[in-house]
């Protein structure tokens, strides 16, 4: 604008004094050129007293020798094309250099595609829900404590910064819900602590207006609830841009181990599914006599289209001798001697090592005896084998889950781990107990999953719009936060549910990488203490259960043999 103005005064400078020069050469002048004139010095006067430094321009512009003006001119226009192409130059550097190519994707909605001689990398959304800035003191928390703080930024730069470096390189982008309104100087402190290269979206006050039934049926009041269904929306909106989707919950440590593991597991069971026949004469399987239960053999593809890899919540001891863990386990034996592989136990480094100095009572390095499960235990699960693929997938956990509205021939039976009469005449629990589910405070999946689920494994619609008969309320009726980022839909059959079968690995190697840190370390506080089961045991335990299959196996193998 100011390039503009200058232009136009010069002008009209040049024009002021050319008239000027045609007014003393040229006494008989027309009244019309006299009006023109004196038009153009009102014109002119009217300007400077609006913009005083005008005056000032035309007196620099008249003071230059008439023939230099035509060059002046030149050269300050070039001069000033220069210095502007230069300075869009620094910019577009600046931008690139501070918010990378990550960055530019989650702003813009698109991610920049690789040069040839660049190698493909993993694509992530890591998307994070927090509920509160600030802790209020329910659930065992401490009330007033900067959640933002000590919580969710040190979480998210744990789990972002372990992904981004070798060898995973994945480029990754944060999209961070919010219940709450994020001013922009907390938003800032989020933005500094994240490495460069990871973009950041920020959707606050978040959480959907619903219909206050419980006090004024005709009031529309935040729908805190609902607020763990907003990231299918970012899901969707942003579905082809990414390789993986993470959607957790703000106290859920995700680690580079996690999703690397997550994505090699799932690639091993979609090499089975691809060659998988359609129809086995033993499917669908026997489950009414857990001793009967095929766990060993081919499978079909409906059968491998609902397996994905899970997760267990855990926590790390804060106080032994406050809140302990369980002080009597379940009777199987425990077994640390793992063949081909010896003596091991689970490695907390992968789940539960942290760097948050933002939150002293968190433990940074904790054993493996204090890592704790509280949502399930070795009763909960049953062990098979899948067809040969990798040892991703070869002795596999089958988690509890689906049940209500599966197609029996889809179901996966295994080798439960009651089946010796360790629970005496407990019945196998089957679908999902609150105390053995093993609710996972959020999910992943990839692009295909998602697809495949949205497009019929699911009963209901993963990804909006979700319209009745499956829904209500846009989803906002009788849907739990449970359901949506504890992830119920995904593995259950409840309405709407998708009813996919988590499987874990027993291999040594793997195990750990099932377990995923709830840093709050509240459920320790608040539940029973023999509900704390200590993970390291549950994996020794699993691995008795193995043996016993094993040894199972092979009798019935020698059986029909004969």
């Amino acid at each position: 604008k100011s390039f503009m103005l200058v232009v136009t005064s010069l002008g009209i400078a040049v024009t002021e004094e050319t008239m000027n020069s045609i007014s003393r050469t040229d006494s008989y002048s027309s009244n019309e050129s006299i009006c023109s004139e004196a038009r153009l010095h009102r014109i002119w006067n009217r300007w400077k007293r609006r913009i005083p430094a005008l005056k000032k321009v035309q007196e620099t512009y008249l003071s230059i020798p008439p023939r230099l003006r035509i060059a002046f001119i030149i050269v300050w226009v070039l001069w000033k094309l220069c210095t502007t192409i230069f300075f869009l130059y620094l910019l577009f550097n600046m931008h690139r250099h501070i918010t990378g190519a990550s960055a530019s994707a989650s702003s813009n909605g698109q991610l920049q595609s690789l040069s040839a001689d660049e190698e493909p990398t993993t694509r992530v959304l890591y998307i994070i829900t927090t509920l509160s800035e600030f802790n209020t003191g329910l659930r065992r928390t401490i009330k007033g404590q900067d959640r933002l703080v000590e919580t969710l930024i040190p979480v998210m730069v744990n789990g972002v910064e372990s992904m981004i470096v070798p060898p995973f390189n994945y480029q990754v982008d944060v999209f961070l819900i919010c219940a709450y309104e994020l001013k922009p100087e907390r938003e800032q402190l989020i933005r500094d602590s994240l490495p460069l290269g990871v973009g950041l979206q920020v959707w606050d006050d978040a959480a959907p207006l619903g219909y206050d039934n419980r006090n004024s049926k005709d009031k529309l009041i935040p729908n805190t609830r609902a607020l763990a269904r907003q990231h299918r929306y970012v899901i969707k909106d942003k579905f082809f841009h990414y390789d993986m989707f993470l959607a957790f919950e703000d106290d859920m440590v995700i680690k580079a181990d996690h999703v690397d593991h997550f994505m090699a597991m799932s690639a091993d069971i979609d090499r089975l599914r691809e060659s998988a026949p359609t129809e086995l004469p033993d499917v669908p399987e026997t489950f009414d006599d857990p001793g009967k239960m095929k766990f060993f053999g081919d499978m079909t593809k409906g059968q491998l289209d609902r397996a994905v890899p899970g997760f267990i919540r855990v926590e790390v001891l804060l106080n032994d001798t406050v809140h302990s863990g369980q002080r009597n386990p379940l009777p199987i034996p425990l077994d640390f001697e793992f063949d081909d592989a010896g003596t091991r136990h689970i490695e907390p480094e992968i789940c539960c090592h942290v760097n948050m100095p933002q939150s002293p009572r968190t433990p940074q390095s904790p054993p493996a005896d204090d890592v704790i499960i509280w949502e399930s235990n070795v009763k909960a699960f049953t062990l098979r084998e899948l067809p040969t693929a990798s040892n991703y997938v070869n002795w596999t956990v089958v988690m509890l889950g689906p049940g209500k509205r599966e197609k029996e021939a889809e179901k996966i039976g295994g080798y439960w781990s009651g089946r010796q009469g360790f629970f005496g005449d407990e019945k196998r629990p089957t679908g999902g107990p609150p105390d053995l589910i093993a609710q996972q405070g959020g999910w992943m999946a990839t692009q295909t999953q998602i697809a495949r689920m949205n497009d019929g494994l699911c009963m209901g619609s993963f990804l909006p719009p979700f319209d009745p008969p499956s829904y209500y309320s846009d989803g906002q009726e009788s849907m739990n936060v449970e359901f949506w980022s504890g992830s119920y839909q995904f593995f259950t059959g409840v309405k709407s549910g998708c009813n996919m079968q988590r499987l874990m690995s027993i291999h040594p190697d793997h195990f750990s990488k099932h377990l995923i840190y709830h840093v709050a370390n509240n459920k320790q506080k608040q539940l029973a203490r023999e509900r704390m089961v200590r993970a390291d045991h549950l994996f020794a335990q699993l691995n008795s259960v193995q043996k016993m299959a094993q040894t199972e196996k092979e009798k019935i193998l020698q059986k029909k043999s004969k």
